[in-house]
């Protein structure tokens, strides 16, 4: 008899297929070497590539980010920004439009071995009316580090997914960009910031406001800004509509460990090894109308020098182009996509994200998931989204596998008990593994650090029951407990509330323990 796990540490692809609709890939940097110059603080990467024209049908723009070592050098050694920029477009003597499209934190790569590779996706969508024949896109790696012996190899490509818009791109404003110091008593950040005015053209009907915003510098107060949480509050015409926490509290779970350095502290929206992800919010506005955006953060004085970089944008749009449409943007669980690596393999529920791409509020789906060519299951998913929300779904475990590895699918069936007005969008496929099976009997065993307080671990089923579970350890003491359960899919969990792990080379004090199956 087996018992099939899964395994999560707390402390610790979609291979974005498309569905029917033809994907365009572009690639704008092959194997670029990317160095330091610890005389400037940054060098730049540019070069042109040639995107689709301005009447070709763009329903979605995925951006993917691969890193590596370079042969027979180190990688980088510090958490450094990087920036990717659409510099200008048309050609050479264009003016420079200076729009970043994404932001990525460097890893503590010094501890990385020569086979070392690691990639990362986001969807940059929001710009896909301007990628769009000759355009500029720049790649830049900041840092002081020595350029000697060390750096990475970078590749950049654009994947363009045709189709019909889910509404058409009209214009973009910039409201805030820049670094913005935090803690000047005699230039305060809300003074830098200000209020923004725009005014919006003929033909917009929506309204984006996107936002990338990372904390840096570790002043002697509290470790601002890129050690402290501070709360963001966004007005738009003299309305509050965001209050939001600035702030990553999920470091350790990184899929690029383990790392050198602090790669497991929590940080000011970002983490080493890992995309900043941009927060964007969407109204409806009336064509040519006027508007005013006011973005504050708490009052703060420093005693050293602590900054918010930050890049926002107000996007115009025309109406949606759909009135029912849902669509499965990503699948999490099962993937082989590294970005998701430390919550896969699984057995149990399948999880993805679903998204309302429509005008009407999504209030009900029914969604198809399973192996390809296999026996698919079903599942009635009730909620509210408006325009452009999206939640993350966990997916009933009644998966019938079949076979060890193959390719997933997960499928809008209907939207709202109608078909679904879209339909280019509403298959998502991603690559998966058996989970580890596990003998009949077997045994956690577990030594503890100087800190047992922090350390428990639970056994869950595959409808999410703890079925057995462990806390209340002494300090550095070993335990064996012997596990027999019944055929069945099964989650291990040990969670570490310190955030650190059994050993920690920045806490010797905590002292050394492990986690092992026997």
């Amino acid at each position: 008899m087996s018992r099939v796990f899964t395994f999560l540490f707390l402390l610790l692809f979609i291979n974005t297929q498309a569905a029917p609709g033809d994907t365009i890939s572009i690639k704008t940097h092959t194997d670029q070497l990317i160095r330091t110059n610890p005389g400037a603080g940054y060098t730049a990467y540019p070069n042109w590539a040639v995107f689709p024209s301005a009447g070709t049908g763009i329903h979605k723009v995925i951006l993917k980010l691969s890193f590596k070592c370079p042969t027979g050098e180190n990688c980088g050694e510090w958490d450094y920004l990087n920036y990717i920029y659409l510099r200008r477009k048309g050609g050479v003597d264009s003016s420079s439009m200076n729009l970043e499209l994404a932001r990525f934190i460097t890893p503590y790569g010094n501890s990385f071995s020569a086979a070392w590779r690691s990639d990362w996706v986001i969807d940059v969508t929001d710009f896909e009316g301007l990628l769009r024949d000759s355009v500029e896109i720049e790649y830049q790696h900041t840092g002081y580090e020595t350029n000697v012996g060390r750096g990475w190899i970078v590749n950049l490509e654009f994947q363009l997914i045709e189709g019909t818009a889910i509404r058409p791109f009209k214009n973009l404003q910039t409201l805030w960009s820049g670094s913005y110091g935090y803690g000047d008593v005699n230039n305060p950040i809300n003074t830098q910031l200000g209020t923004q005015q725009i005014t919006v053209g003929a033909e917009t009907e929506s309204l984006r406001m996107r936002i990338l915003q990372s904390g840096h510098g570790g002043e002697a107060n509290e470790g601002c800004a890129e050690f402290c949480p501070k709360i963001r509050t966004l007005k738009r015409d003299g309305t509050t509509f965001s209050e939001e926490l600035l702030w990553r509290d999920d470091c350790g779970l990184n899929a690029v460990y383990p790392q050198a350095g602090t790669w497991v502290y929590d940080r000011g929206n970002w983490c080493p090894g890992d995309l900043v992800y941009p927060d964007a919010y969407d109204f409806s506005v009336s064509p040519s109308s006027q508007h005013s955006f006011e973005m504050t953060m708490p009052d703060f004085v420093a005693a050293s020098y602590a900054n918010y970089v930050i890049q926002s944008y107000a996007l115009e749009y025309g109406a949606p182009s759909f009135g029912t449409d849902a669509s499965i943007e990503d699948i999490l669980a099962p993937s082989d996509r590294y970005s998701y690596r430390r919550f896969n393999p699984i057995c149990g529920g399948p999880q993805v994200i679903l998204r309302n791409n429509g005008s009407n509020v999504l209030t009900s789906a029914m969604i198809e998931y399973g192996p390809a060519g296999g026996i698919k299951s079903s599942y009635s998913w009730t909620g509210n989204l408006g325009f452009m929300e999206s939640e993350e779904v966990l997916l009933p475990a009644n998966v019938i596998w079949g076979v060890t590895e193959g390719i997933f699918e997960v499928d809008v069936k209907t939207a709202n008990g109608l078909v679904d007005e879209y339909t280019l969008n509403n298959l998502q496929r991603s690559n998966f593994t058996a989970p580890y099976i596990a003998p009949e009997r077997f045994v956690v065993n577990l030594l503890t650090n100087n800190a047992p307080d922090e350390n428990s671990w639970a056994i869950y089923d595959a409808a999410g029951n703890v079925v057995i579970s462990r806390s209340g350890f002494a300090a550095a003491t070993e335990y064996r407990d012997t596990i027999d359960l019944p055929q069945g899919c099964y989650r291990f969990v040990l969670e570490d509330l310190g955030k650190d792990g059994l050993s920690w080379w920045a806490n010797p004090e905590g002292g050394t323990g492990f986690i092992r199956f026997r």
